[in-house]
């Protein structure tokens, strides 16, 4: 046991360090902030959340990177997407998960919904997380300002996370509006629709430390999206 309390705790040091809390008034459109990824420092940013989304503002130097993350049950209905940055991250891979690092990101969690890899496979899975960190629980969505790849394009990052590239180095400097049928493209990526609600939303911008200049981004979210 006390080998277990050993790891748990070495483990946790590792994690992301959680920041502020953003509400847009007291117990309602909670988000919480953190770094984006395990080795990097928060960029200059500015936020605003309300009740059903949230913006924000980031002016990233190599090495920077933040996330906001909201948890809660909500159908898969639309989300209303806008999104903007001024340049990409031209030395990773995006379709390689240790090296996929997005300028701007939006990430939808079905935590209730799963596929059947094996108990192997899951512990291969794992000890990947444990280096390239770790991915919330469930099948996932991301809306991504791809680096290189085309527009339009919809891949597997992983075996339980689908991205769709909605804009690229061609888009820098644009502002890029999307409504996105959740239930539509869980479909499309997956073959069938979801077992549960959506339990989570993430928003991450990112800037590895690798990259020459800053990136300036914004990414408004709002979901359930206002009806017309």
């Amino acid at each position: 046991m006390r080998k277990i309390a050993l790891f748990l705790l070495c483990f946790a040091a590792l994690l992301p360090s959680s920041g502020r809390v953003f509400a847009a008034e007291e117990g309602r459109g909670k988000w919480d902030e953190s770094t984006a990824g395990r080795w990097e420092s928060l960029p200059v940013r500015h936020v605003g959340a309300t009740d059903n989304g949230i913006s924000i503002e980031v002016t990233m130097s190599p090495g920077t990177g933040v996330s906001y993350r909201r948890v809660g049950r909500w159908a898969a209905g639309p989300a209303a997407l806008r999104l903007a940055a001024d340049n990409v991250n031209t030395r990773g891979n995006d379709y390689l998960p240790g090296e996929a690092t997005f300028p701007a990101s939006v990430t939808f969690v079905f935590g209730d919904d799963s596929l059947k890899l094996g108990a192997r496979r899951r512990v291969g899975l794992f000890l990947k997380q444990l280096w390239n960190g770790f991915t919330p629980s469930g099948i996932r969505l991301t809306y991504a300002w791809g680096n290189g790849l085309p527009v339009g394009s919809m891949y597997r990052l992983r075996e339980e996370e689908t991205v769709f590239v909605v804009a690229g180095p061609e888009e820098a400097g644009k502002t890029i509006s999307s409504t996105r049928r959740l239930g539509d493209d869980f479909r499309a990526a997956y073959g069938r629709p979801p077992k549960g609600p959506v339990t989570e939303v993430r928003v991450s911008a990112r800037r590895p430390s690798r990259e020459k200049g800053p990136v300036r981004a914004s990414i408004t979210v709002r979901f359930p999206a206002p009806q017309e």
